[in-house]
């Protein structure tokens, strides 16, 4: 088991990322920003404002807040929240939502909210909003019927936030609507390439089956965004694993296996802890010029005990500097 004080000096295992995937280019003058999501700083308050300053402290160029967390500035001039950024000299990647997607009886609610974050967040020059779809509709994989409704109500939120310049890009994640390497094959193939992308989530990605590197290699046109987080080795679509991803109980009980400290979801796992090839996909955004925001998707939730939110932002920082050679904010 990784103590605190370990993971304190072990930068979240940089050694075990380097290790995982080949020789990182010592390239100048990244293009892509990186972002922090807001949820690593709830217990902060005011919230956002307080994580807003946190993030920029540690050199993140912005944060990605949800939002629901944004309610008070959605209904004011943007220039309001624009100021509370300015203050800190820090942007945001995307506005972060959920919604009915399948439903097509609670979609127009579901319009709604997907336009108002897009006009909002083009204010600030966003490109893209990531959006989380429902919940499963049963066990086995999504099928072709239900794949094609899913496809038309994308399209139709993809058609009004690209009105305002901002593309739709949703989040494979695990035990939502489309969360398997199948399903979200044939939804990009369902949907149009010009109105729906993809925020693809390195972790969830890699439990349902998705090799995060040959897929953006595939796919590097439809991905507008993209989150950062592990995995445990043994849920790595890198070393075999298929998905779909575990249940709860499964990630428990493989948590209690390897002896692991107790965590809400034991998928998610700081950068570094080897079930991911980030250095790998590092170097393939650099080979395309990669322009957009990656965000780093963490939740103070997940965090290890007795670890402050301060101790776990500048291990993230360590090992995006040392292992990813990342070019952070001065």
């Amino acid at each position: 088991m990784l103590s605190r004080r370990a993971f304190i000096g072990s930068g979240l295992g940089a050694s075990i990322g380097v290790a995982l995937g080949s020789r990182l280019q010592a390239l100048p003058g990244d293009k892509f920003r990186w972002a922090m999501s807001s949820h690593m700083f709830t217990p902060m308050k005011p919230h956002p404002e307080e994580g807003i300053k946190l993030a920029a402290k540690f050199g993140f160029h912005g944060i990605e807040p949800w939002g629901n967390e944004l309610q008070k500035y959605l209904t004011q001039p943007p220039d309001v929240f624009k100021k509370v950024l300015d203050e800190s000299d820090i942007g945001i990647s995307s506005v972060a939502s959920g919604g009915e997607y399948f439903d097509t009886s609670k979609l127009q609610a579901t319009l709604d909210n997907n336009v108002a974050n897009a006009k909002f967040a083009s204010y600030f020059g966003v490109t893209a909003l990531k959006a989380n779809l429902g919940r499963r509709l049963g066990p086995e994989n999504l099928s072709a019927a239900n794949g094609k409704i899913l496809a038309r109500n994308l399209n139709e939120v993809g058609k009004r936030t690209m009105a305002h310049g901002v593309r739709f890009a949703f989040h494979p994640h695990a035990w939502t609507i489309v969360e398997r390497k199948a399903e979200v094959d044939m939804i990009l193939e369902m949907t149009d390439p010009k109105l729906v992308f993809l925020t693809l989530d390195t972790c969830h990605a890699s439990v349902g089956g998705i090799e995060v590197v040959s897929f953006t290699r595939a796919n590097y046109s439809r991905i507008a965004h993209f989150h950062f987080k592990d995995t445990l080795p043994v849920w790595s679509a890198g070393n075999g694993w298929t998905g779909p991803a575990p249940t709860k109980e499964e990630e428990q009980a493989m948590a209690t296996k390897l002896g692991l400290p107790e965590s809400p979801d034991p998928i998610y796992q700081r950068l570094g802890t080897g079930g991911v090839d980030f250095p790998g996909l590092i170097n393939l955004l650099r080979e395309r010029n990669y322009a957009n925001w990656i965000s780093l998707d963490f939740n103070y939730a997940d965090m290890m005990a007795g670890v402050t939110i301060e101790q776990d932002m500048a291990a993230h920082k360590k090992y995006l500097v040392e292992a990813l050679r990342a070019t952070m904010k001065t």
